[in-house]
């Protein structure tokens, strides 16, 4: 069973733009609460939150819908075993790693923001560590009863829409894959579920998978992917559900664009396929704590030489910290929960 090649690298590139547009918020509000122009489309976290989901959603049913009927049904159960634990690591170390830095007060975000740089960063742990409560996050909070207001990390909010979105295409698929035409069933059901944003970008992702074979011509795909740029970053009440279709169309266009999955394929990207998980998880920490701490205290130079320093220095120290939260924490847990998966079936 093979891989669509370079999806990781895409997703790579996706965790990437959500820390960069993290970063821009401290030092930049006005990037963001203000008046909106054409970089919003291109660094746009919401998008490309959305398409993550929908690259869970293709991913997780790709498998499925490339086996045997025998075989999807081994996938399903071994899949549903292990997303929990598959997720659980990298979030256990995320939020303990926040309640340390905390503890020893090596968080600096509320003495950033009184050089007048974007509140939107103190609104966040502004609470007393408590070692308990951070194990409860971890284990049950983060996937079941997320409070921003009381979180370690506020960007594992997607973790339990990734929790339960999976179980709920899970749930979906199992009698599907026996349809003659399930991708039209699973594409109805993604434009239908509007009103639960992750839910819908699932079942989106995971119609993909059912498309007939075919080749779309060029032109065409520099439309979709214009128009999917285009649509993602409309406000108010059909905002979500615009950004959930961006979401799906740049994912359609990336299916159809061998030369653009080629490059994504390549070492670099691939690296950062790797670490994209690790790097989405752990940059709410940079940014509270070695972008704050640089921030406060590079106040004698202009405030543009000090973002780019302090940009240079925090991506790079995210790399590293994420390279090696990939190699210690997320491969092994990534192991661990296949071998619990085996184990229980086999004693099933």
């Amino acid at each position: 069973m093979t891989r669509v090649h370079g999806l990781e690298g895409a997703r790579g590139v996706a965790a990437f733009i959500v820390y960069f547009h993290h970063f821009l918020l401290i030092f930049y509000p006005d990037f963001y609460f203000g008046d909106h122009n054409w970089i919003n489309h291109f660094i746009n976290a919401d998008l490309a939150v959305s398409w993550f989901f929908v690259h869970s959603g293709f991913v997780l049913s790709y498998k499925i819908f490339s086996s045997t009927n025998k075989e999807a049904i081994f996938i399903l159960k071994d899949q549903s075993l292990r997303r929990y634990f598959r997720l659980l690591p990298v979030v256990l170390f995320s939020i303990t790693a926040t309640y340390v830095f905390m503890k020893l007060g090596l968080v600096y975000h509320q003495e950033l923001m009184s050089f007048h740089y974007s509140k939107w960063l103190a609104n966040y742990l502004k609470f007393t560590p408590d070692f308990l409560n951070a194990i409860k996050e971890s284990f049950w909070g983060i996937y079941f009863n997320f409070k921003s207001s009381t979180t370690f990390n506020p960007n594992l909010w997607t973790i339990g829409t990734e929790l339960i979105g999976s179980y709920v295409l899970f749930s979906v698929l199992a009698p599907l894959k026996f349809f003659k035409r399930p991708g039209i069933v699973l594409l109805l059901i993604g434009l239908l579920s509007f009103k639960y944003k992750g839910i819908m970008c699932f079942f989106l992702g995971s119609s993909l998978c059912r498309l007939p074979k075919h080749k779309t011509p060029v032109l065409l795909l520099i439309f979709i992917y214009g128009m999917a740029i285009y649509l993602s970053d409309f406000s108010g009440t059909y905002g979500s559900y615009l950004r959930n279709i961006s979401a799906f169309f740049l994912m359609y266009a990336l299916l159809q664009t061998t030369k653009m999955r080629d490059i994504l394929n390549k070492s670099f990207f691939k690296w950062l396929g790797d670490v994209s998980y690790s790097l989405y998880a752990i940059h709410f920490l940079i940014l509270v704590s070695l972008t704050s701490f640089i921030g406060s205290r590079m106040t004698e130079i202009p405030k543009t030489q000090m973002v780019i320093i302090n940009f240079m220095i925090s991506s790079l120290v995210l790399f590293f910290v994420s390279h090696f939260i990939y190699k210690w924490i997320d491969a092994p847990g990534i192991l661990l929960s296949k071998k619990f998966s085996k184990k229980i079936l086999k004693s099933g």
